[in-house]
């Protein structure tokens, strides 16, 4: 990944308003330069590493966990974020995402005091792309804080085959590609669909490259494991993040299966000691199972948001594993770059928008990793009784990271644009 702009400096080591050239990349190590000359002028470089920015949103994410709901900001900031993201965007070209938080942040984290904010994180605090204003330091009347970070997809490449449990039947959590892929990504959940067939669905950007042109309804082949010829299903139908939407934004892919059926709502990867993680009464005899189709959670239709945001998140991702989290303010916008340069100011096809997000923060670790992309999140229902201890609600689909947190999909928009419903498995009567 490599991209550039030329900005002007507003403040820190090079001189207020010098010029100067900021390179988002990789690894700093392909940079030697910190100087370019061009036409008799000399231009200091800025590298910023994309995966590896300040530790001001870590600080203040990691603030937030134990916060008391506001209930009205959480509307506000939502609907505010959701109607201004696509000219902010357009607007700003090193803004990365548009978040909300409780805290605002000041002399670079230093300082954190609870004030309900929106969140800009920009690709590199103090430098502004020429010919572009300053971020707003209000919108809608909500305050605004700025920060660094990037959003990233959250696929994993390889370049050689790896060996992997060929999982029958099938279970959520295991690692898919399509056939002859370098590209590993999670099976999310199974669903039924609108003829009656069973399948599953993962991310769009798991089965595709999104820099070339693709097909909608393309059919081949998804293997499981990942990188073998192991065919379980093929691809019918895909919605793709460079496909506007009206609100929400779709990367999701739709498999049919072809073998290998589930035959319950379990899990793949799960161990003795993700039970304790999450608790709520989870044991060996007593497993996590999502069964139970219907139940599935529209944040967006929610009016008591506040009862279930801190109810605890998880998800089995080919990559990573269990992990646990919980749910951010529930509207994220976030937007990020094939790994073909960028050398333009304005939109381009190279150039993904994700509008009307969920954000997960993981609770002792990261939540996502690369090869996760396509994994289901889920929460326990905090109201549960003793009878039912393992109530799980499905509320959505990993498309990536950002540096501190985890960027889902809603599931209702998913399932709704499939014209699908969450697969109910036979429940066992003994």
């Amino acid at each position: 990944m490599v991209r550039l702009y030329i900005g002007e400096k507003k403040c820190g080591t090079f001189r207020s308003n010098e010029k100067v050239i900021v390179l988002v990349i990789d690894d700093v190590k392909i940079i030697k330069e910190k100087i370019f000359n061009h036409s008799g002028k000399s231009y200091p470089i800025v590298c910023k590493l994309f995966k590896f920015p300040s530790q001001e949103g870590e600080k203040v994410a990691s603030k937030e966990q134990d916060i008391e709901f506001d209930e009205t900001f959480y509307i506000d900031s939502r609907n505010c974020i959701r109607n201004h993201s696509r000219s902010l965007f357009q607007k700003h070209s090193n803004l990365e995402m548009i978040g909300a938080s409780a805290y605002r942040s000041k002399k670079n984290g230093c300082d954190i005091v609870p004030e309900p904010c929106i969140v800009f994180y920009c690709s590199c605090k103090g430098v502004k792309p020429l010919e572009e204003s300053n971020f707003p330091t209000t919108v809608n009347g909500i305050k605004t804080d700025v920060r660094e970070g990037f959003f990233y997809q959250s696929t994993n490449e390889v370049y050689s085959a790896k060996s992997e449990e060929d999982i029958y039947p099938l279970l959520t959590g295991a690692s898919i590609s399509s056939k002859d892929s370098s590209i590993m990504g999670t099976l999310g959940g199974f669903v039924k669909s609108s003829n009656g067939d069973i399948g599953f669905i993962t991310c769009a950007h798991v089965l595709f490259n999104l820099s070339k042109k693709c097909y909608e309804t393309e059919m081949f082949d998804i293997v499981q494991p990942a990188y073998s010829n192991n065919i379980c299903g093929v691809h019918t139908y895909s919605c793709f993040p460079t496909t506007p939407f009206p609100d929400c934004t779709m990367d999701a892919s739709l498999v049919i299966l072809k073998s290998r059926k589930p035959e319950k709502g379990l899990f793949s990867n799960l161990t003795a000691e993700d039970f304790c993680l999450l608790g709520n009464g989870l044991s060996k005899e007593n497993l996590p199972e999502y069964s139970e189709g219907d139940n599935v959670r529209d944040y967006d239709q929610m009016q008591d948001h506040g009862n279930h945001l801190k109810d605890p998140c998880f998800k089995l991702g080919a990559k990573s594993g269990f992990t646990k989290g919980y749910l951010r303010f529930n509207e994220i916008s976030v937007r990020c770059y094939s790994d073909e340069m960028d050398v333009s100011h304005s939109s381009t096809p190279l150039e993904i928008k994700y509008y009307s997000q969920l954000e997960i923060k993981g609770s002792d670790k990261d939540f996502a990793d690369a090869g996760d992309s396509g994994a289901f999140v889920y929460q326990l229902d905090s109201s549960s009784t003793k009878e039912d201890k393992h109530r799980l609600y499905c509320i959505g689909m990993i498309v990536g990271n950002t540096n501190f947190s985890t960027v889902v999909t809603p599931i209702v928009p998913i399932l709704q644009t499939f014209g699908a419903e969450m697969y109910t498995f036979p429940q066992d009567k003994s």
